[in-house]
């Protein structure tokens, strides 16, 4: 995979470490043919496990969103709106074969915020799959003395707070509540805002 490898001293780096508390919620849309709330994948994304390996030896990242807006910024628009200014059609069984679930933090969880705002990773940020220059780093976080349970990052398309939790944390979750998409509370300011029409 592309991206420098982290530098020799990266191991004994100082992170920024911020503590999650117990009860914090955030939320997750994921396809409902997966029936884990918590499921998490080891495929090739922006905070995945670059090194290559087996997959039984990659960790793997569970993504998560602080509102129901940047989730489906994320997990459903992403780059579906580029050309695109008039209003964006979204079959609505597509809504239906999603769910959105709010998990709740069981345990405080103690991710590294990622020291990169909106403005300065736009540029870096904006491929909706592909690992971004950097992405050996994120193989170096996870190893980190300090053992982070993942990093905060804020959404390379609307600054939102997003979290890459690594698969050894996700036991410190817990779903809460999960609907389908299409009738999360506060989903058609989402669909206003963004102007997206059901077809």
């Amino acid at each position: 995979m592309p991206g420098l490898p982290p530098p020799p001293d990266f191991a004994a780096a100082k992170l920024e470490i911020e503590t999650i508390s117990t009860g914090r919620t955030f939320g997750r849309i994921y396809w409902s043919t997966y029936p884990n709330p918590l499921g998490y994948g080891k495929s090739p994304s922006r905070f995945s496990d670059p090194r290559r390996r087996v997959d039984v030896n990659r960790f793997g990242v569970l993504y998560l969103g602080d509102s129901l807006k940047v989730c489906f910024l994320e997990t459903v628009l992403r780059d579906r709106r580029e050309g695109i200014f008039d209003d964006l059609p979204i079959e609505e069984v597509e809504l239906i074969r999603r769910r959105y679930a709010e998990i709740a933090t069981t345990t405080p969880g103690r991710p590294q915020r990622r020291q990169c705002r909106s403005d300065g990773c736009a540029d870096r940020c904006r491929s909706g799959t592909a690992p971004e220059p950097g992405a050996p780093v994120v193989a170096g976080v996870s190893r980190a003395p300090s053992e982070p349970d993942g990093v905060i990052y804020p959404s390379r398309l609307n600054g939102a707070t997003n979290l890459a939790i690594y698969d050894r944390a996700v036991p410190k979750l817990q779903p809460k509540r999960v609907m389908t998409l299409l009738g999360a509370p506060g989903l058609a300011q989402v669909l206003e805002d963004f102007r997206v029409g059901l077809v």
